[in-house]
């Protein structure tokens, strides 16, 4: 026994010899671009905030990495008829806090979602039973063909959690420990989760917002991860930092307010601003990683329209509709953004959008300070990233439907109302045959992109850099998901330098 443990102990030797003679690090320390919103997953629908509380709550399903449903706290469902969703859930699973979950939990999480931010993903339910401690059944007004996208984005919590949640306890693979709001959110490993222990035993959200920050954290090894870094930024890091641009979901858009009078109320201004841009040149000249697109969703998300939009840049079209708009000689104007993409995005944008005549002051503000402004309807002009839940009703429902209490155009940001568009959005919305669906979306999406009540830039490819030792592989939706990173690298590494992915 003493003879094969002394071989153990030098057999381990080697191996951390080859490997560089270090032990991995014990804490994973990640850099996000923002802070989370809050720590309470009905309260939000931020990218950010997702990413992270992702790793704590989990919901009935979830997305696999190319935004697959897959079972997550149910391990199965089912349809006894066209307006009834029964769930079958994970049998031995604990909260954080070691109480076990039931379908009580959930009826309590779906109900409670209903009430606050998750209220548009969740407006046709009217029926809510706990059969049994594992079955969930859902009754819905009309049949509810993306049902289990938007459930998707529901995390359950405990039955009788506080109205106003701030110590966040869910099931997932890490539990909450700390958050300093502007810098710090530390989570550790669940060594309790249903899906086995995860290999990471500790990790650190550090809110970084300038990219360069980021890039220079992680060439110093002070960061194993970063997301939305520049290429460039990370030219000089070498072989122990990758740089990784993966294909997203993130369409970026320009929003106007239309319950205020000027120029941006006009069809043909903003149908000029449309054509007064070049999405290649935006994208090349911002140093962005991003593809061009000429709608309001990626081709990758179900309800894109092949063909739709017209092409652009076409500034003397763009200069004949000012014309007929009565504003020949332009006007001014003033673009609240994200500051992480005033220096770069905004001004190529301004530059662009002065060739026509319109004169644009960009103002980069932090992004809860954006998001405050767009939540009360203070910014006339904005720009805004949307990220969809893989099919286009998830930003049709939110964004342009009209405001209608809790539920439809829950970020219609604009005030923007047509009747045609939400007939078309309502009718997409409870059509179960995914060709007849596929029709009426594209039906929206044309009365869209006549309207133009949300002019695209682009596509936004999600980029990393990584620490080379460190197992990772980016998702499409661009969350970053603890249990599937792990320590040991990839073979052959492509240093920054060379970037891997490209388009």
């Amino acid at each position: 026994m003493a003879r094969r443990s002394a071989l153990a102990v030098v057999f381990l030797a080697a191996s951390a010899a080859a490997c560089g003679g270090e032990a991995p690090p014990r804490t994973l320390l990640v850099a996000m671009e923002q802070d989370v919103r809050t720590l309470d997953p009905h309260r939000h629908d931020d990218s950010v905030t997702h990413s992270v509380l992702a790793n704590v709550f989990e919901p009935l399903v979830t997305f696999d990495p190319q935004m697959r449903v897959v079972p997550a706290l149910a391990e199965g469902w089912s349809n006894p008829n066209d307006l009834t969703w029964r769930f079958r859930l994970r049998p031995r699973v604990r909260f954080h806090d070691g109480q076990p979950l039931t379908s009580r939990d959930a009826k309590f999480s779906l109900e409670r979602a209903r009430r606050l931010r998750a209220a548009p993903h969740l407006e046709s339910l009217v029926r809510i039973d706990a059969v049994d401690d594992e079955t969930l059944e859902v009754g819905t007004s009309v049949p509810e063909p993306v049902l289990l996208n938007k459930l998707a984005g529901v995390g359950i919590v405990p039955a009788g959690s506080p109205e106003e949640l701030s110590v966040p306890v869910g099931t997932a693979a890490y539990s909450f420990v700390s958050w300093e709001p502007g810098k710090d959110l530390r989570l550790v490993a669940n060594d309790r989760y249903w899906g086995g222990a995860p290999p990471l035993p500790e990790a650190r959200f550090r809110v970084l917002p300038d990219a360069a920050g980021r890039a220079a954290a992680l060439a110093k090894g002070e960061l194993h991860l970063a997301r939305e870094l520049k290429r460039k930024d990370l030219e000089g890091a070498g072989k122990s930092v990758r740089f990784v641009s993966h294909p997203g979901l993130v369409v970026v858009l320009l929003g106007a307010r239309f319950d205020l009078a000027g120029p941006l109320r006009s069809r043909e201004v903003r149908q000029a601003i449309y054509f007064a841009i070049d999405p290649r040149e935006l994208a090349e000249e911002s140093g962005i990683e991003a593809t061009p697109v000429d709608q309001v969703v990626p081709p990758s998300v179900f309800g894109y329209l092949p063909d739709g939009g017209e092409p652009r840049p076409d500034r003397e079209r763009a200069r004949e509709l000012l014309r007929r708009a009565g504003l020949g000689d332009g006007f001014d104007v003033t673009l609240d953004m994200a500051e992480a993409f005033a220096p770069n995005v905004g001004r190529v944008l301004a530059e662009q959008l002065s060739r026509v005549g319109i004169r644009t002051t960009v103002v980069g503000l932090p992004w809860s300070v954006l998001s405050a402004r767009l939540e009360r309807g203070e910014s006339p002009f904005f720009s805004i990233g949307w990220s969809c839940n893989g099919d286009a009703s998830h930003l049709f429902d939110a964004l342009l439907h009209t405001r209608q209490g809790r539920s439809w155009g829950v970020s219609n940001f604009g005030g923007y109302a047509n009747p045609r568009l939400d007939e078309a959005i309502e009718r997409a919305g409870a059509i179960l045959s995914p060709a007849r669906r596929l029709e009426a979306l594209h039906e929206a999406m044309r009365i869209a992109l006549d309207d133009l009540p949300l002019i695209p830039l682009f596509n936004r490819r999600r980029t990393y850099g990584v620490d080379a030792r460190l197992r990772f592989e980016p998702r499409l939706n661009g969350q970053v998901i603890l249990r599937e990173l792990s320590w040991g690298g990839v073979p052959d590494a492509t240093p920054a330098s060379a970037g891997l992915g490209g388009f």
